[in-house]
């Protein structure tokens, strides 16, 4: 949801303290001390995340501390501090750290490491009857251990699928998520009872272990209300329509949220270019929110963004479109779908999240499977049925009115506090927390402090860094002799031919891209005719001459400069803003390719056209043949069913290995280079035959069928996130393709072996540090003291 809350910040930039004395002055005696605790007595310690960031999580918790406050209650809320460290009223400030962006799409977001000294003594005097963990981070964990220690009851609410966010995070998600899923069960099972927002999200977790009978925790339902009042279709503007170029036959759908993967808005964007084409009259899309996706949703014909809103506007823009398409698949309860419902409209949404608020046919449609082509036929039935979008919204306001009313279901939320508070508190195994859940955290703790800190570091930094790493690999891995005899440098022109060819090839795309910044006719066709140039003659020329100097194993690493020069030419040409971490990925890539090159086989060995012929019928390359072909059938099946059956992560990789791997079969490549070589000295018959015939067909469709994987892959996806997958596959076809067809490896001593592939994880770890240009999120929303605005 992106309910704004009117709340006003504080303008002292050290609020603690006086935060602190006023609660000790309101509230004295001890917790739990007496009879049974009353309403108008409860003190409550809420600990959560992000307090100043909107999303689902604070919405709700905002919502129940009203009604806390409304009954009499007191509450002390304990979170990580906003840009600029700017605290709200009655809030203290734990120890955290920014998450990464590329585990929630966007950087406004912190996790809890501490509770800090501030923290536990503002617990101290506020002395709680119920302490409230929302999030299971380190903060809320240690805010537990001080709880459990002071004898405080702790209970918990579930708000977010954690784990199933890192199911987007690509190929890492196999590694880390089931330490995530470990971690997050323990630390439940701490608390006794925790929460839950649907029964079928209780059902889920129970399944997935996070209702444990040997450790006595329990998990209920506890459901989220709207305020039917706010949102109501009453609220309906058309002359806000009229402003936004709307007319009253126009059908507008709406997005509402977060504009990062995990919401799934591959599915909006690709519902609406569909619909903007097949109805361009008609229909029309409107974008709440904001996010890493946000600038390409609102590039779409016929669709608007209107970025955050605040609490007022919010509900009036809701009842001013006609259809809300909300597809993410990762909501633990849906409190869009119900905002949506209670302004009057029709929901299409994901069945996995939101079944349990939509039943379709009556109050919208609950979307099964992962295809966008259901939430297309959806909102075409609605878009062609007046009466039936109508009759829908009036069964989905029914619904909210009757089973969502914000203060019975919060008053029930009260009423939970009291229970725990006047029961005993929950005494957890202490021998399994000490001996799984520590370890666990500091198995995920660690590593990510450690790529923390590393971003923090300036290219500055980097290059003093790898400049030292660079040389004690020298030190230690550069005695080996390669061969014996005279040294021979002709690699050195292969390498650089190689990277003159990366650079022509990155040219030519970015002139490719300046060419539409010019309107005068001959800036165009000089910029045309330098683009083609670069690509269709230098390029090919430049790398086909590399190989007749250098093995192919020492040239395929900097196959990943492309890269590097196009982000450089980029910012250099066209006057893109090359991120600090783009930077420094970069930085890791060029070190690597630098490190291959004075590592890698310098030794050049040529072939004969009948030695060539018999490599193609080496044993080990033809096993080498029949892995490419079972990992290729794998892949274009997964590129063939798409979305329909397998994650957008899952589909995204498919295309960029199936891709990176045909053209990274340079073998070819380098056995034309090497053919040519032999019939220009020899015989030029030699090209005439059915072998040559055979291996120009060959260089020519793996170059082709690559390109066209990529072009096709990119259809779906952006560049940033397809072209690094692509060219690390390249990469890895082109060094085992040498290794094995060439017997590349024969050369390779133990030394060179380890620096070699200490290199290559060099430039793999940049690719993978490598991140979307950011969005262009409005200044305003950035500035303290209006984070909530």
């Amino acid at each position: 949801g992106t309910e704004r809350q009117g709340l006003t910040s504080s303008n002292s930039c050290h609020p603690t303290r006086s935060v602190m004395d006023s609660v000790v002055d309101i509230n004295e005696g001890k917790a739990g001390v007496g009879g049974k605790v009353q309403v108008k007595d409860l003190r409550v310690v809420i600990a959560t995340a992000c307090f100043h960031v909107v999303d689902g999580v604070t919405i709700t918790l905002r919502k129940i501390i009203r009604r806390l406050k409304a009954r009499g209650a007191k509450v002390l809320v304990l979170t990580a501090p906003p840009p600029g460290g700017v605290a709200e009223p009655l809030t203290v400030h734990v120890e955290s750290v920014p998450l990464l962006s590329c585990c929630v799409g966007q950087g406004d977001y912190h996790m809890g490491v501490k509770a800090g000294e501030e923290a536990l003594l503002a617990m101290e005097k506020f002395q709680p009857h119920v302490v409230h963990c929302t999030t299971p981070d380190f903060a809320c964990y240690a805010i537990g251990v001080w709880a459990r220690e002071h004898n405080i009851p702790v209970m918990g609410t579930w708000h977010s699928n954690i784990h199933d966010y890192a199911l987007h995070w690509g190929t890492i998600s196999t590694v880390i998520r089931p330490l995530i899923v470990l971690y997050i069960q323990h630390f439940y099972y701490a608390l006794g009872t925790t929460y839950v927002p649907s029964e079928i999200m209780r059902k889920k977790m129970i399944k997935e272990g996070f209702e444990s009978k040997a450790h006595g925790n329990k998990l209920e339902v506890w459901g989220r209300g709207v305020d039917c009042d706010k949102f109501n279709p009453n609220k309906r503007d058309e002359a806000w329509r009229t402003r936004m170029g709307f007319s009253p036959d126009d059908v507008v759908v709406l997005w509402v949220g977060r504009c990062v993967v995990e919401k799934r808005p591959d599915v909006y964007i690709q519902v609406m270019r569909n619909l903007t084409k097949l109805y361009p009259q008609k229909v029309r899309g409107v974008v709440c929110g904001r996010g890493d996706f946000y600038k390409k949703m609102t590039s779409i014909p016929n669709v608007q963004g209107v970025g955050w809103l605040t609490a007022e506007e919010l509900p009036r823009v809701y009842a001013s479109c006609d259809i809300l398409c909300f597809p993410s698949r990762v909501e633990t309860f849906g409190n869009v779908t119900l905002e949506g419902m209670a302004s009057g409209l029709p929901v299409i949404a994901a069945d996995c999240c939101s079944s349990h608020l939509v039943e379709s046919g009556h109050n919208g449609y609950a979307i099964k499977g992962m295809d966008f082509s259901g939430y297309q036929e959806a909102i075409v039935t609605l878009m062609e049925d007046k009466k039936l979008r109508q009759q829908m919204g009036i069964n989905g306001r029914k619904r909210a009115v009757r089973d969502f009313e914000v203060d019975a279901v919060m008053d029930q939320m009260v009423e939970h506090y009291i229970e725990v508070a006047n029961n005993p508190p929950f005494k957890p195994k202490a021998f399994i927390l000490n001996v799984i859940l520590f370890p666990i955290a500091m198995l995920l703790w660690w590593p990510y402090m450690g790529i923390y800190q590393a971003g923090r570091l300036g290219p500055k930094e980097w290059v003093g860094i790898l400049m030292f790493v660079f040389v004690m690999v020298v030190y230690l891995y550069g005695g080996d002799e390669q061969n014996e005899g005279p040294t021979d440098y002709s690699w050195i022109i292969g390498v650089c031919l190689a990277t003159g060819a990366q650079l022509s090839g990155a040219l030519a795309k970015v002139l490719f891209k300046s060419y539409w910044q010019y309107k005068v006719r001959w800036k165009q066709l000089a910029i045309s005719a330098v683009s083609y140039v670069c690509i269709i003659i230098i390029n090919p020329i430049m790398g086909l001459s590399a190989y007749s100097f250098a093995a192919q194993s020492l040239l395929a690493p900097l196959s990943i400069l492309n890269l590097v020069w196009n982000a450089v030419l980029a910012s250099l040409i066209l006057k893109e803003k090359l991120s600090k971490a783009n930077m420094v990925a970069y930085l890791l890539i060029c070190s690597g390719c630098c490190m291959t090159s004075y590592f890698g086989i310098h030794e050049h060995k040529s072939f004969t056209y009948d030695e060539l012929m018999g490599l193609f019928l080496e044993p080990m390359f033809l096993v080498f043949l029949v892995v490419e072909a079972i990992v290729a059938t794998v892949g274009a099946n997964i590129a063939w069913v798409g979305e329909k059956q397998y994650p957008p992560w899952v589909v995204r990789i498919a295309y960029g290995c199936l891709g990176g791997m045909l053209g990274g079969n340079q073998f070819l490549s380098k056995s034309l280079s090497e053919m040519i070589s032999t019939a220009l000295k020899t015989d030029v018959a030699i090209i005439l035959r059915p072998g040559s015939l055979m291996l120009i067909a060959g260089t020519v469709f793996v170059l082709i069928s690559g390109l066209r994987m990529l072009q096709k892959g990119l259809k779906f996806y952006t560049a940033m996130s397809l072209v690094p997958i692509y060219q690390g596959f390249f990469t890895i076809t082109m060094v085992a393709s040498a290794l094995v067809f060439f017997k590349e490896y024969e050369q390779f001593t133990a030394n060179m072996a380890q620096a070699y592939t200490f290199a290559l994880l060099l430039i793999f770890g940049g690719i993978s540090q490598l991140q979307p240009p950011e969005t262009d999120v409005e200044l305003e929303t950035r500035k303290q003291g209006d984070h909530m605005a």
